[in-house]
């Protein structure tokens, strides 16, 4: 009789255990998708996206490489200084010129000819447009640029321009 009571009581404590360490570990891979949740279908869009800009930015032919500008970042610039900008043609338009905002001072930014028509700026790869942009004036102006895909992010930047 001793040793049925004794073996019911490590029944019991074996099964309790089995239930406590399943709930921990339930609660340990709910934990763990809460902090790296697997990436939706949304951001391996933004990803393909930001990728497709950033691929836009090639390298020179004496070894240098154009300095890429991601989507959503902030450029620090000096006034008079001159940029290639460059976006996919597949998801941006070509022509930059009303896709400025000033934001605070008296910042501008624009085209610039002898680097080549807006959207065909030199050393532009062929899937890309490119535009080289000179920067005047002091204070903050926004690039935003809406795309011409349907869920395809804008393409934002500030640039902070300062004194030379």
């Amino acid at each position: 009789m001793l040793y049925n009571t004794a073996m019911r009581q490590k029944t019991i404590f074996g099964i309790i255990g089995i239930v406590v360490i399943s709930v921990l570990v339930v609660f340990v891979y709910s934990f763990s998708q809460k902090i790296s949740p697997p990436k939706s279908h949304e951001t391996a869009k933004i990803d393909k996206y930001t990728a497709a800009i950033l691929s836009c930015y090639s390298q020179s032919p004496i070894g240098t490489k154009d300095m890429p500008i991601p989507n959503n970042s902030i450029q620090h610039v000096k006034e008079t200084s001159r940029i290639f900008i460059n976006m996919p043609k597949d998801l941006y338009p070509k022509d930059l010129q009303y896709s400025w905002t000033t934001v605070a001072g008296n910042a501008t930014a624009g085209y610039v000819s002898n680097g080549g028509l807006p959207g065909e700026a030199e050393g532009a790869t062929p899937e890309c447009w490119s535009t080289y942009v000179d920067f005047g004036g002091n204070g903050e102006v926004d690039l935003r640029v809406k795309s011409t895909v349907d869920g395809v992010p804008n393409y934002v930047v500030r640039f902070i321009v300062s004194p030379v």
